[in-house]
């Protein structure tokens, strides 16, 4: 039986960035999880794309219920429940959503490559003439029964970084950063039985990683931030992260330049924290210093996606170097607090925003 690190042990967050080890771990724990996240902007900043792909959907009640039953520690017997996320946004107004969960015999990962299909979506690595990346289809139902097809690339520009994760003691979950850098491009189409057949082309900068735990992400984060901003000469990622009954706050910064990935303990503050319309946290400012005074000040600005549990936003991000120089771009916040799945309103709500056993979601 798989046992939770002493919070005063201060268990960690082990980081990576390899592509070798993007495969499904199948880990063993009632509540283990395993995502797999693709986010881009585009060229000119006013459209946004999230897609995840979940052996265990977090944020689902039957995965909740399994989680706090009578049986809940880890034992190995836990069931999954996959489920497939895409959100497409432009000047902070969500244009498409789905989230469609599934039975756990509608997922399938390859046992010879890097690869997940879940229902009729799926991601793998493809190679091309140009070079290495991951081709995404998607294939969702939306509300009012209207298909959501889509088929991107994640042409990888900077990747496979770091085969060895990085952080000593208990370890708590795994964070590999796979692509911190990919041109992204492609199509998106929703089709009703009534309304007309809508495309969408999109073509931007992107990031994948993947992140895992044998224990559930309650008892992973207890509240998590975490993002990521394309300049001109570099990528700058940043987590903050606090565990469910530690005070403790553990925030990193990640520099990727030439072809290398740099990691630094960071010192982190929030300002101005309002609540959204679901209720949750949302700082109006963010900070991080390293000991070596990198940093990096985030101005969320436009929502992407926003829910009970989960907010995902366009921000102004400024990224100070040692040169002294200030780069500013747009990037990608997220917002989590899986906390929140204890209140049974919440859930229920929530819930009428997954589509199940092929039906479509009611909004």
């Amino acid at each position: 039986m798989t046992e939770i690190p002493d919070n005063e042990s201060t268990p960690k967050i082990a980081f990576l960035s390899s592509l070798k080890d993007d495969v499904w771990h199948d880990q063993p724990g009632r509540n283990a999880f395993e995502s797999w996240h693709f986010d881009a902007l585009s060229d000119d900043g006013r459209e946004a794309i999230v897609i995840t792909f979940n052996d265990s959907y977090s944020f689902s009640s039957r995965y909740f219920r399994q989680e706090r039953g009578p049986n809940s520690k880890s034992d190995g017997s836990g069931r999954r429940f996959p489920a497939v996320s895409f959100t497409y946004s432009v000047d902070g107004k969500i244009v498409l959503r789905a989230v469609n969960e599934f039975s756990d015999e509608k997922f399938c990962a390859s046992h010879d490559g890097i690869g997940v299909s879940i229902g009729q979506s799926s991601f793998r690595v493809d190679v091309a003439e140009y070079g290495p990346g991951f081709l995404l289809r998607i294939d969702l139902l939306t509300p009012r029964k209207c298909r959501l097809t889509a088929e991107i690339e994640w042409l990888s520009i900077e990747a496979d970084l770091s085969d060895q994760p990085a952080g000593n003691g208990d370890v708590l979950a795994t964070w590999n950063i796979v692509a911190p850098r990919s041109d992204v491009s492609g199509r998106i189409t929703l089709a009703g039985r009534r309304a007309a057949r809508k495309t969408f082309h999109f073509r931007g900068t992107g990031y994948h990683d993947q992140f895992r735990s044998a224990f559930s992400l309650q008892d992973t984060v207890g509240s998590r931030c975490w993002g990521r901003a394309h300049f001109v000469d570099s990528t700058a990622i940043f987590h903050r992260h606090q565990i469910m009954g530690n005070a403790e706050v553990s925030s990193k910064l990640f520099i990727v330049r030439e072809g290398s990935i740099l990691e630094r303990d960071a010192r982190s503050e929030t300002q101005k924290p309002f609540r959204d319309r679901y209720g949750l946290k949302i700082p109006r400012r963010l900070s991080f210093v390293s000991d070596d005074n990198i940093r990096l000040r985030v101005k969320p600005v436009g929502v992407i996606e926003s829910g009970f549990f989960n907010k995902s936003m366009v921000s102004e991000i400024t990224l100070m170097l040692r040169d002294g120089k200030a780069r500013k771009t747009m990037g990608i916040t997220e917002f989590t607090n899986p906390s929140r799945m204890r209140n049974p309103l919440f859930r229920w709500l929530s819930d009428l925003r997954i589509g199940r056993n092929g039906r479509s979601p009611l909004f």
